[in-house]
């Protein structure tokens, strides 16, 4: 589709008095818009409107006219522009815009809009170029990517600052509460030992059965809390701990696949993603009715990845879209505001009755892989 159009530029007083009354109301709209435009034949510019000169900083048309078309757009640029102009040219029965970067008069760079279209100007084929400033818009942009990647740094710093504080807790209950539960049952043995009444050495049995239920119960908190092995072994360690707990607590059927000897990754890393793939296994344990999960651990020397599987029941994965997740789908939606803290990427294949796939994969710097 080619639009047929004559425009004569208004700043050339000689040349207004050629115009007809439809090509000069057509001009003065054209001059007047909002949207700075630009003609060019064979890549000269031969219009513009006084929107675009005041965008970039000019004061004539005589300063843009007879140049090169290319000389609007950031040096660095000028390559990929002309060609995503020739693709907008060849594709415009579908008229679609790009961004581009033009370099004002000042060297200053301002972002636009761009869309092209082909037309017909004095006789020859010619581009018209129309050109949107939205550099208001690319700083708001800029403060929304600032804000969000704001939330995913505190999200990371919460279940660090968490993951500490949960450290804190069961160094207190081991060391403290603990051992003064291990004293009091050594001590209560010894006096079962020396005491010789059979009806009080029953309520005594019975109260060393309590202390020994306490102990058990604050080991127990204890590695809920903060495992030691994620601490002193690492996480390769501690996801085979938790998927055990997940086969000796659910009766689910376990699977654990690695070929990593004493890989460690950074503290904070390890941290996020056994936190991580302990959320997704609180899911299917809680909403999948699977009978079987699995993990399987990946390392390169600059990438790491956890594939966590299960057979049950899956789900319609469109439900993750922003418009219409649902209220209680935060813990998905805190794993991957974590994992893109951590550089990396979360995949989530699901399918009714398909069961459900989830990858971690974040960028490390494994030396020696």
């Amino acid at each position: 589709m080619t639009l047929r159009i004559t425009v004569i530029n208004t700043l050339d007083p000689k040349n207004t008095s050629k115009l007809t009354e439809g090509e000069e109301n057509y001009h003065r709209v054209i001059d007047l818009a909002r949207e700075g435009i630009a003609i060019h034949v064979d890549e000269k510019i031969v219009f513009v409107n006084r929107r675009l000169i005041e965008m970039l900083g000019f004061e004539h048309a005589g300063d843009l006219i007879g140049r090169n078309i290319t000389d609007l757009v950031e040096p660095i640029r000028r390559g990929i522009s002309k060609e995503l102009e020739a693709t907008m040219i060849a594709q415009s029965d579908d008229l679609f815009s790009i961004e581009d970067v033009y370099e004002c008069k000042n060297g200053q760079l301002l972002p636009v809009e761009v869309s092209a279209i082909p037309i017909r100007y004095q006789g020859s084929p010619a581009i018209q170029i129309t050109a949107r400033d939205i550099s208001e818009r690319k700083k708001v942009e800029a403060e929304i990517w600032e804000y969000q990647d704001m939330l995913k740094r505190l999200s990371s710093d919460l279940i660090l600052a968490e993951e500490a504080q949960r450290r804190h807790l069961a160094i207190v209950l081991h060391d403290h509460l603990g051992q003064s539960l291990a004293m009091a049952k050594i001590k209560m043995a010894g006096l079962l030992n020396s005491i010789n009444d059979p009806e009080l050495q029953a309520k005594l049995k019975a109260i060393n059965t309590d202390i020994a239920d306490a102990v058990k119960q604050t080991r127990s908190i204890t590695y809920e809390l903060s495992p030691p092995v994620l601490h002193e072994l690492g996480l390769i360690e501690a996801l085979e701990w938790r998927l055990e707990k997940v086969k000796l607590e659910h009766n689910i059927v376990t699977s654990y696949k690695h070929n990593l000897k004493n890989v460690r990754l950074r503290s904070e890393q390890e941290v996020i993603l056994f936190r991580s793939v302990d959320e997704i296994l609180k899911n299917v344990v809680k909403h999948s009715d699977a009978t079987n999960v699995s993990i399987t651990a990946d390392a390169t020397r600059y990438s790491f990845s956890l594939c966590v599987a299960d057979n049950g029941k899956g789900f319609d994965t469109s439900i993750l879209a922003p418009e219409q997740r649902p209220s209680d789908s935060f813990g998905l939606f805190s794993i991957k505001e974590r994992i893109e803290y951590l550089g990396g990427v979360i995949d989530i294949q699901s399918e009714q009755g398909g069961g459900t796939m989830v990858i971690l994969n974040v960028p490390v710097s494994l030396e020696g892989m």
